[in-house]
Parts: structure tokens; C-alpha cells; sequence
């Protein structure tokens, strides 16, 4: 059986828009409230398993896990050199990785009394019983022609017996990717769930002095610049196609909306019209692209088809009505009003009607963004120390405060819905972290300059 779906979040910054539209803009003054500019994003997870020896994922304060422990990896007498002996050690260290990032997974650490026994390789199934694991990866990596064989067994320790094993067969310098490859299938084996382990985030970088939109893997590796506006750059959201790249860019001196196509390589302009253009959104059945745009004079949300024709103006207010998110069913879009005095999240519908006011706790709640999973919304909330992530229900109950720590903006969802990345604002530094649906385990990414506004990606196969 699939596991129960759980919630998705999406985008944007809080001081984010203010910070990205007009600080970022040296001589530029813009009259526009903060929330005129942001999208947001936090989750919570409900899932369970599909097999015999399956994780639950509830959402309450415990979760039912498998524990894994992790063998040193074999290595073939073929191995000769410190190189491939190092390799080796890559391998391994990148499927714990892999592994540890699953919430459906809890690493057994070998404590001191067993480590020399472990660095001898003596450890008996006995042994890992008594620290808790209920099952055992081991590997073994091989020279294969000119690449490489990565192979992956499972033991279940209490039954003694194999439960997996499978080889994966690639180039050397793809070897994060047959990482991922064994971390997506044992996890799926197990649990029934896809993962994320081959989606990517999007994000604004002041890295090479101008902002530009950038590409990076999952966990941060790969970071890939894609435009090369050298303006202001903006925004960036997902395709469900994942071969374009929203983003608002200032290049024509217009903060126009322009879409890249991965697959070309190259940008084109969606929407060029007088005033604002941008907090775009694409709908999860691919039809229409949901943005906020300003010829009315204020902020609304209109929908777009994706060569940028108008379809229909969905919201019509005398306030600001601003960063629409879809629910999965793209029959819903929540978004930013202040039309009750304060920037609140509302819920309406792709017809503009049965509207509803969803948030009521906190007098500044922004970037609202809707789980993959169906059910739950994040947003951020402003509080004294800056803004922080909060997820609340679809009927506007049970609000749970995700972050503490600094300021915390712009939160997205992995397509599995159980994880965040996000906004981390440390003495007006924004880096990227990433944290599990419920807040816990939260991950630094190193990427450079000062990153913004990530999105997360479906999956890229």
C-alpha cells in the first residue's frame, strides 16, 4: 500500500521581497509592502509502508523507523591504489548520507566499546543487534572496463536473511549518481516512497556580484548558474515538466517574467507587461501558471497560459493580492492578502470564488505553499526575531511553528514532501538550509554568495 500523502511547501523570502526588489536595487525606491513579494513553505509528513519490514511516518512527536547499519565496504584485491581505496570511502560516505537524509531511516553509529572489533571488520550480527539495528548495508565497489560496479546487499539481522541486492553499474565521475540511484531504489524497496534523490532547487546567487538564477543538486552539489543577465534576477519556480525555470528579471529595465528552458539552454520572455511581473507559479496538471501582476494598478493574481496570455483574473481587490501556490489538485490556489489590513494567506478557487481566509494566529503571515502532499499549507509568520516557518492545516487548524533559530524565509518542498529547504538569515547572510517536514535535522548547503528564494524540483526522471 502507498503511504498516506502528506504536505508540500514552495518558495519565497519574507524581508525577501523588500531585500530582493529593492535593496537589491542600488537608486531604485519601490513602494511596495514586503509581503507584495514572497512565497513560502513548510510540512509535516503522514506516511507508512508498503512492505513486512516498512517505516511509519506520523505526525505526531515519534516515529516508527528502520534502523540501518552501514559496513565498511569491501574492497576486491583489484584496488591497489590510495585513489581507488579513497573511492571506495566516497561511496560509502555518499549512500550514509543518502540514507541518513530519508526520515524513514534512523544510522545505528557503532559506540567505543565495538570499535575495535568494527575497524577490524569482526562485527557479528550479534553484535549489531545489541546496538540496535534491524538491518545491515553492506557494499562492494569493482572496476568495471572503465568504470565502476557499485553492489548493494541488505541483511535483515534478525531473520538472517537477505532481504536486498542489486548492482549498479556507472563512470567514476558519476558516482554520486549511482549513489543515488541504490539510496532511491532500497528506498523504495522498503517503504514504497520515490525519495528526492534526483530533483534539484533552484535559488537566486549574488555569487558573481550581479543576482542570477542557479541550479543545484538535492544536497547542494552541482551548483550551476543558468541565467547570465547580469541584472537582477528573481524568484525562480519549476515547470512540472522541469525544463523550465520561472524567474523575474530586471534586464529590460522591467521586472519582467521570463522563462528557461533547460533543455534549450536558452530564456523568453512570458510577460513584459507594464508594472510587476512575477511570484509565478505553475499548475501541477501543467495547464496554467498562476502570477501576480500590477496593470490593474494593485497587485493581483491572474492566470496565465504559458506563452503568458491572460486566461482569467482570478483575484479582484482595491489591497495586494500577491504569491499564489497550487493545491495538487490545481483546482485551489492559496495566496498573500492584506484586504482584511494585514497580509493573511487565503484559499480560493482557479474561478476567483469560494474564498476563505485560512491563517488568524500571527498579524503578518506571507508565502504561503501548499504540500504535495494535500495536506498541509506553510507560510511564514513575522515575529520579533524575524520571520519565521510555520505549516497549518487546510481548514486553518493546528499551526506548528517549524524554525527558531535567526530568520527563516522562503521554504520549499522536496517532491516527496519530507523535506524543507529554505531561507537561513544569519547577520543579513542568506543561505540555504534544508530541514525534515517536522523541523528536525536541519542541513546547511554550501553554496556560495548569498542564496534566496529556492524551489524544489519533481523529480528529473
Amino acid at each position: 500500500m502507498r503511504p498516506f500523502c502528506l504536505s508540500r511547501l514552495n518558495r519565497l523570502t519574507v524581508a525577501g521581497y523588500w531585500n530582493i526588489l529593492v535593496r537589491d536595487m542600488p537608486g531604485r525606491i519601490l513602494a511596495i509592502p514586503i509581503f507584495l513579494l514572497c512565497v513560502c513553505v513548510a510540512s509535516e509528513a503522514f506516511a507508512q509502508s508498503r512492505t513486512e519490514v516498512g517505516g511509519v511516518i506520523t505526525t505526531g512527536p515519534t516515529a516508527e523507523l528502520m534502523s540501518l547499519a552501514i559496513e565498511d565496504f569491501r574492497i576486491p584485491s583489484g584496488f591497489q591504489t590510495l585513489e581507488d581505496t579513497l573511492l571506495v570511502y566516497d561511496i560509502q560516505d555518499a549512500l550514509r548520507f543518502d540514507l541518513d537524509f530519508s526520515p524513514y531511516f534512523n544510522i545505528v553509529e557503532v559506540d567505543s566499546a565495538f570499535l575495535a572489533d568494527f575497524a577490524r571488520g569482526k562485527m557479528n550480527l550479534d553484535d549489531w543487534i545489541y546496538l540496535g539495528a534491524q538491518f545491515l548495508v553492506s557494499g562492494r565497489v569493482e572496476r568495471e572496463g572503465a568504470g565502476i560496479l557499485f553492489a548493494v546487499d541488505v541483511t535483515d539481522i534478525f531473520r538472517n536473511r537477505n532481504i536486498y541486492n542489486r548492482d549498479f553499474v556507472g563512470s567514476v565521475d558519476r558516482r554520486r549518481y549511482l549513489v543515488h540511484q541504490a539510496a532511491a531504489d532500497l528506498l523504495l524497496h522498503l517503504t514504497g516512497e520515490e525519495g528526492c534523490y534526483f530533483s534539484k532547487i533552484v535559488y537566486s546567487s549574488d555569487a558573481t556580484g550581479n543576482r542570477e538564477i542557479y541550479m543545484c543538486d538535492f544536497d547542494g552539489y552541482s551548483p550551476v548558474r543558468i541565467t547570465d543577465d547580469k541584472s537582477i534576477c528573481l524568484l525562480p519556480s519549476w515547470s512540472q515538466d522541469v525544463d523550465r525555470v520561472f524567474y523575474t528579471s530586471y534586464k529590460s529595465g522591467n521586472p519582467d517574467l521570463y522563462a528557461y528552458y533547460l533543455s534549450q539552454e536558452k530564456s523568453y520572455v512570458v510577460s513584459s507587461r507594464q508594472g510587476l511581473n512575477y511570484t509565478a507559479s505553475a499548475s501541477p496538471d501543467g495547464k496554467y501558471l498562476a502570477c501576480a501582476l500590477t496593470i490593474a494598478g494593485n497587485s493581483e493574481i491572474y492566470l496565465l497560459d504559458f506563452s503568458g496570455r491572460i486566461i482569467r483574473r482570478i483575484t479582484y481587490t482595491s489591497m495586494i493580492d500577491s504569491a499564489p501556490t497550487w493545491s495538487p489538485s490545481s483546482r485551489e490556489i492559496a495566496f498573500t492578502s492584506d484586504r482584511t489590513g494585514t497580509p493573511q494567506i487565503y484559499i480560493t478557487d482557479i474561478e476567483g470564488l469560494n474564498t476563505r481566509r485560512l491563517t488568524f494566529q500571527g498579524n503578518y503571515n506571507d508565502q504561503a505553499s501548499w504540500s504535495p502532499r494535500g495536506d498541509l499549507i506553510a507560510y511564514s509568520s513575522r515575529e520579533p526575531e524575524g520571520f519565521q516557518i510555520y505549516t497549518v492545516d487546510i481548514i486553518g487548524q493546528s499551526p506548528k511553528k517549524l524554525t527558531e533559530i535567526g530568520a527563516n524565509e522562503a521554504p520549499s518542498w522536496s517532491p516527496d514532501g519530507l523535506h524543507i529547504v529554505y531561507s537561513h538569515i544569519v547577520n543579513g547572510q542568506y543561505q540555504l538550509h534544508i530541514m525534515d517536514y517536522n523541523g528536525m535535522n536541519k542541513r546547511y548547503l554550501n553554496l556560495p554568495g548569498n542564496c534566496k528564494t529556492p524551489e524544489w524540483s519533481k523529480n528529473f526522471r
